[in-house]
């Protein structure tokens, strides 16, 4: 008995030892870890946002001998420059119409007289004239245009029956030159086409190339060209080339819709892949306000495609500052190299004569910083995202287990749910405090978008605060119900919890994998490099080790996570941040990007954020991360670098980051009833379209400026104009309505010698009843200038039917107005609008009150000669960051 107590007691001591946290400080790192686990992070997120903007060199006029069947970015930069020299290219414009067509024409005709003896380069103008019925950003309208033009050219292949089409638009919107939107795709695809032309042989399929006019106005060239040419009938599939941006890589954002093998061919052919199903979700949801010609392709023709477009440097977007001085020859030569080694495997290979046979399916597809592509069926997908997830839990709940004991599960599944938790509160506490300090930099301070050309700021704003709140809530909930007496080693206890973080991500992946989001690889590629660490840490039998051996392992791996994970931060904030300074005026951008930074911060860090539980003084490294925060919000709210924009510099490297004001002279027209002659009033003033929080504060700050107190308190929001009760859409253009607008008064008219011209052609009684009667309308619009109708039935009409389209659209409704609204865009002059109404009024066929409201707007982009000196002295007052695109408007007023 004396023999054997000493071994019980010794048997007790070793059983308590190990159901206690022995000796914890063992596996604690020291203080500063903290702090290089922030420096881990910034470096990823620095690597990552470097390889967005490496760009291969452009290939110069040198390399023309060598290299004689390759992309040429130097000479495609020729032709950008001798379309970018002739400044802005608005549809109807002499710059568009007219010496645009004879410099593109001027090249065609040198590909033709380069072209190898074997080539066959067919060229045709297309002068088109249509109508469709399409939705867009949420608003029905009529969509009509009149001798738009398109240049096409086909490379004739060995069978015609097949083609390929690449597209492009050469016209722009108004004061700006459009170097990277669209004039650089030109400019690429002539060079394409100058190379494949020079082949000795004729490649197997067709290949158009189709330069359209009328891109910006929207749409309209491309549906005149894919419902109305010839050529169009032999296209099987489309490359559309386009931007949002200025410079950087062509995101691959839209695919087929279906026809899985287009994604294939990308994979095989582009050395330079940047291309993530992400953004075709995200871009298809209407989140970005923009559309392409990928859209008319796929909802008229019926084709399935690619669309590309450049999305970095978006502040230059659709402003002067869109042209060459901001590009390089390298973005052509990057771009240029990926579509010419596509175009040569489509146009060579089987899938253009068979594309019926593989048309079914969608596929995820993802880049990894350029360095390699990947892609799948959206079926293997939903299996991967699912085993993925649960194979993270049990090799994570096994790696621990396999320690300590399957006996201990429930410890075990303490710590899970203690991670899963503490995850999902630090995650909701991170976008909280974010909200909160969106919304006092908003309205507490007046201090909103300082990121806007300071887009560092975002880090120390809202990034940092969402980290530090993270820490703070693992540490917290460590210290509050972590167990006295527990098996589980600290080190064990934190992968533990890290299985938490991952029962966190694979329930979201499983939710989004279940509703059909393709977007849950984003996550599912982040559990797939978990589920990674944790076998490898497992296998070497690192587990129980103290933590600087299992933590080297789990850290190296994370390194590839934090540049995956990391990317999506500067791809979401490359995007968001200068579509904010295009958004309105009415909503908050601070909520955006702050929801955001907290998204991706939360994205990034999530498995990072428990290793906090391993330092020995953690608070050390979160009052870092808020002293961070506090210096970011100082020089937010009361330093220079809180400024919003940028004016633009001597150099390109100083490239602006500007105010967007659209101003419009206008004047409003009231004509008597049932009558297209006689005026029975009319006014002036300025309209102006309020594109971000802070454009109202310019504006009348301007207003003030040049006209005193009157001219800043006497603009007004057009809704609380008196015509607002009688008149359609208050006599506005239907923008003015639909968009955040502000409306000055003024007294000098601009002068408008020309203008859309309505004209009554014929009234016709079509039926009368004793209730009721039916009417036909024809009218005429005479004058080749940019224009939009709004037809208002009046109370009890109905509009039966038009001849604009087969079926009668639903109305513009906005701001308590509602009418029809028809867009109509003029390319060539000559050709004038007719159109008839047919109304069913519900009132005696004696009544003489009329049936119809009718507002045209006539818009005057580039007609500078219209500008009075006011005007001009008014636009050349607004400060250097602002980009201002003065135009001058007429609203005639019909009543029949």
């Amino acid at each position: 008995m004396e023999q054997l107590l000493p071994s019980s007691s010794t048997s007790v001591r070793k059983m308590k030892s190990k159901e206690s946290n022995y000796d914890p400080n063992i596996h604690r790192l020291p203080w500063y870890g903290g702090l290089l686990l922030v420096a881990l992070v910034a470096f990823c997120g620095t690597g990552s946002y470097l390889s967005f903007f490496y760009l291969p060199p452009a290939l110069t006029k040198a390399d023309l001998d060598r290299h004689p069947f390759a992309f040429n970015g130097a000479r495609a930069w020729d032709s950008l420059t001798r379309l970018d020299a002739l400044g802005p290219k608005t549809t109807g414009s002499r710059a568009n119409e007219e010496q645009a067509v004879q410099v593109l024409e001027h090249e065609f005709t040198l590909v033709n007289a380069s072209r190898h003896p074997a080539q066959e380069v067919r060229y045709e103008k297309q002068i088109v004239s249509g109508q469709y019925g399409i939705n867009f950003f949420g608003s029905p309208m009529t969509s009509v245009y009149r001798r738009v033009q398109n240049l096409i050219v086909k490379l004739a292949g060995a069978d015609d029956q097949h083609a390929l089409m690449l597209n492009c638009h050469f016209d722009s919107v108004a004061s700006s030159p459009g170097a990277s939107d669209d004039c650089g795709s030109c400019a690429v695809m002539l060079e394409i086409l100058r190379v494949l032309s020079r082949a000795p042989e004729r490649y197997r399929h067709s290949i158009v190339f189709l330069f359209n006019g009328a891109e910006e106005t929207p749409l309209q060239a491309s549906h005149g060209f894919i419902t109305g040419h010839r050529w169009a009938q032999q296209v099987r599939a489309f490359l559309n080339l386009e931007s949002a941006g200025s410079g950087g890589k062509e995101l691959l954002f839209q695919s087929g819709p279906q026809h899985p093998w287009l994604i294939e061919a990308y994979s095989r052919a582009v050395r330079h892949s940047f291309g993530q199903a992400i953004g075709e979700e995200i871009f298809q949801s209407g989140l970005i306000p923009s559309d392409t010609d990928f859209r008319i392709f796929r909802d008229f023709g019926h084709i399935p495609g690619l669309d590309f477009a450049h999305i970095f440097n978006g502040y230059r977007y659709h402003t002067r500052f869109d042209s060459v001085q901001y590009l390089s020859p390298a973005v052509l030569q990057r771009t240029g190299d990926n579509m010419l080694s596509l175009v040569r495997l489509l146009a060579n290979g089987n899938q253009l004569a068979h594309t019926i046979e593989d048309s079914e399916g969608s596929m995820v597809f993802f880049d990894f910083l350029s360095l390699f592509f990947v892609s799948y069926p959206a079926i293997e997908g939903t299996v991967l995202n699912v085993v993925i997830s649960i194979a993270g839990l049990l090799v994570g709940c096994w790696s621990v287990l396999a320690i300590v004991g399957w006996c201990h599960w429930r410890s075990m599944a303490l710590e899970v749910l203690h991670g899963f938790v503490a995850t999902l509160v630090g995650a909701g506490a991170a976008i909280g405090i974010n909200l909160v300090t969106a919304f006092a930099l908003d309205y507490a301070v007046d201090r909103s978008m300082s990121w806007y050309s300071s887009c560092w700021l975002v880090i120390g704003l809202y990034c940092v605060p969402s980290m530090m709140v993270l820490f703070v809530v693992h540490r917290e909930f460590h210290r509050l119900f972590s167990k006295a007496k527990t098996v589980l080693s600290l080190t064990l206890t934190v992968q533990a919890r890290i299985t938490g973080v991952s029962l966190f991500w694979s329930l979201i992946t499983i939710g989004a994998t279940a509703f059909g989001i393709r977007s849950a690889y984003v996550i599912a590629i982040l559990l797939t490099l978990s589920l990674f660490s944790t076998v490898l840490i497992t296998v070497l039998k690192l587990q129980s080790f103290p933590s600087g051996y299992w933590l080297i392992i789990y850290l190296i791996v994370h390194t590839v996570t934090l540049l995956w994970t990391t990317q999506f931060y500067h791809i979401f904030t490359n995007i968001f941040i200068p579509i904010t300074g295009r958004s309105g005026a009415n909503n908050n951008p601070e909520f955006i990007i702050g929801t955001v930074a907290a998204a991706c911060t939360i994205f990034s860090t999530a498995f990072l954020v428990p290793l906090v539980n391993l330092l020995r003084k953690p608070y050390r490294t979160i009052c870092t991360l808020f002293a961070l925060f506090l210096i970011a919000l100082t020089l937010a709210t009361v330093s220079p670098i809180g400024f919003p924009y940028t004016a633009p510099g001597h150099s390109p490297t100083e490239a602006p980051k500007v105010q967007r004001i659209l101003v419009q002279h206008t004047v409003r027209q009231f004509f008597h009833p049932n009558d297209t002659q006689r005026v029975r009033s009319e006014d002036a003033g300025y309209l102006f379209r309020l594109w971000d929080r802070h454009n109202e504060r310019t504006v009348r700050d301007v207003l003030e400026a040049q006209y005193g107190k009157a001219g800043r308190t006497n603009a007004m929001n057009p809704t609380e104009l008196p015509e607002c009760e009688t008149e359609i859409f208050c006599a506005l253009p239907g923008s003015a309505i639909r968009f955040s607008s502000l409306w000055s008064p003024q007294s000098n008219r601009p002068h408008t010698p020309e203008m859309v011209q309505l004209s009554l052609n014929g009234w016709e009684n079509v039926h009368h009843t004793a209730t009721g009667s039916r009417v036909k309308l024809t009218f005429s619009l005479n004058g080749s200038f940019q224009s939009s109708l709004l037809v208002r039935p009046k109370h009890n009409v109905t509009l039966i039917g038009w001849n604009l389209t087969p079926d009668v659209p639903a109305q513009l409704e906005t701001g308590g107005h509602q009418a029809y609204f028809i867009l109509i865009t003029h390319g060539l002059a000559g050709e004038r609008v007719t159109f008839s109404l047919e109304l069913e009024a519900d009132r005696k066929p004696e009544s003489v009150e009329p049936v119809v409201d009718i507002s045209v707007t006539t818009n005057f982009w580039e007609y500078h000669q219209h500008f009075t000196k006011d005007f001009n002295r008014f636009v050349a007052s607004f400060p250097s960051w602002a980009h201002v695109v003065p135009s001058v408007t007429v609203v005639n007023v019909y009543s029949f």
